[in-house]
């Protein structure tokens, strides 16, 4: 494999401390994990369910509980999984515990233990959520159903939890297919492959073309493979293991059979996963980096110039940017490039909501939590809200489209190549 000096100096060392590690846990391996937590409460200013419930049985502490009582056999009941059910999986508990108690690990492997608790409907929905976006004709059905007038009839027939599906969709906009090679425009800075996600090959199509125009701009070759699968984040927190194993097996014989310099994604949460593959056996060769962390970390774009941009920019920091090093600086460098920007970062306010298949399993609760920043984000009175996570990106447009029309949400490499003038044709 042919190493380069830039890749090399960008590369992330070290990765592993910053890794949540998930095992097969059985019921004992739960009990001696969840031993470690001395219910101090430390963690409860930093759950967004508790601060927004202030019920106990929605904190990690609480959580933790009833995952000793489930793994104990001591209570069993659809109350107890109600709860576990409504943790997001944002894991700002873990980072606030003294004691180290790795809580990822734990509520995943606890839903696991029960994976009836998802009824055959649920199931089906995730394997269509992670599945679907990979057939060749999803474009064209994205289309035929915006354009001919379909949409309209099921919306008035398909209840309140379609319109809200459909509410996250994007509106169908025309984009060449990704094509499974770019060549550098000026060659030879690496070659890089690029993580497209599941929903993403049809939500984040922009992101994804903005991404391999701005890599090839710099000098990078592009691989997109065609035999990539979901990450498996969606089943790995729903209790489905075994198919984010067979998902990571599948990605790993797409990506290490190339010879690569680096593995590029545009949604946060797929890197996180991503990176927890060498966890269980799964490990990518090339190293994993967020795309904006990338870009901003080779220096390169500082030889192009930027078109000024008159405008009011809000940074929105996913949860899962928040475990993948350098991530936040890395948007904030990326975009600070283009002259006159007015940038500034969304104020914490914990997890939107989104949290991967959340926004759907737990409509009420999502909303509830997106509230406060729609309100941030009105207040600050911006023209553009960027974010680099698909979920959040969805969820957010969504709330503002029936509140606060007239805002962008945007991927920031989308940004950052509305702002890069077209090279001129020789």
């Amino acid at each position: 494999m042919r190493t380069h000096r830039l890749c090399e100096r960008i590369a992330f060392i070290g990765l592993s401390e910053h890794l949540t590690y998930y095992y097969p846990l059985n019921p004992n391996q739960i009990l001696t994990e969840a031993d470690r937590c001395v219910k101090c409460g430390l963690c409860l200013p930093h759950c967004p369910t508790y601060r927004l419930t202030r019920d106990e049985g929605d904190s990690p502490r609480g959580r933790i509980a009833l995952m000793q009582a489930l793994a104990s056999q001591v209570v069993e009941s659809p109350n107890l999984h109600r709860h576990l059910d409504r943790c997001l999986g944002c894991l700002a508990c873990q980072t606030a515990c003294p004691s180290g108690v790795r809580y990822g690990m734990l509520i995943d492997a606890v839903r696991a233990l029960a994976p009836a608790r998802l009824s055959r409907l649920q199931r089906y929905r995730l394997s269509l959520l992670s599945r679907l976006p990979y057939f060749r004709a999803s474009p064209a059905m994205l289309r035929l159903y915006q354009q001919s007038g379909l949409k309209g009839i099921l919306r008035k027939i398909g209840g309140a939890r379609f319109r809200r599906l459909d509410d996250l969709l994007p509106v169908w906009s025309k984009h060449p297919r990704l094509q499974p090679f770019y060549p550098a425009d000026k060659p030879d800075n690496g070659r890089v492959a690029l993580f497209t996600g599941c929903i993403g090959r049809i939500t984040d199509q922009p992101a994804l073309h903005a991404s391999v125009r701005l890599l090839t701009r710099i000098g990078f070759e592009v691989v997109v493979p065609e035999q990539q699968s979901c990450c498996g984040a969606l089943h790995q927190h729903n209790g489905q293991p075994g198919i984010a194993k067979q998902l990571a097996e599948t990605n790993q014989r797409a990506f290490n059979r190339l010879e690569l310099d680096a593995i590029v994604h545009v949604a946060t949460g797929c890197g996180v996963q991503l990176l927890e593959y060498e966890a269980t056996g799964q490990k990518l060769n090339a190293p994993v980096n967020d795309i904006c962390t990338f870009l901003s970390s080779t220096g390169l774009l500082e030889k192009l110039h930027f078109s000024p941009l008159q405008r009011k920019v809000l940074i929105h920091h996913p949860c899962s940017s928040r475990r993948l090093p350098g991530a936040a600086a890395g948007v904030t460098g990326l975009l600070r490039q283009i002259p006159g920007i007015d940038l500034r970062a969304l104020p914490e306010t914990g997890c939107c909501g989104a949290a991967g298949s959340y926004l759907l399993m737990q409509p009420a609760m999502a909303d509830r939590l997106r509230q406060p920043i729609l309100e941030q984000v009105r207040q600050h009175g911006c023209n553009i809200l960027v974010t680099g996570n698909t979920g959040c990106a969805l969820h957010l447009a969504a709330g503002l489209k029936h509140l606060y029309p007239g805002i962008e949400v945007m991927h920031p490499v989308q940004l950052l190549l509305q702002q890069l003038p077209q090279p001129t044709a020789h």
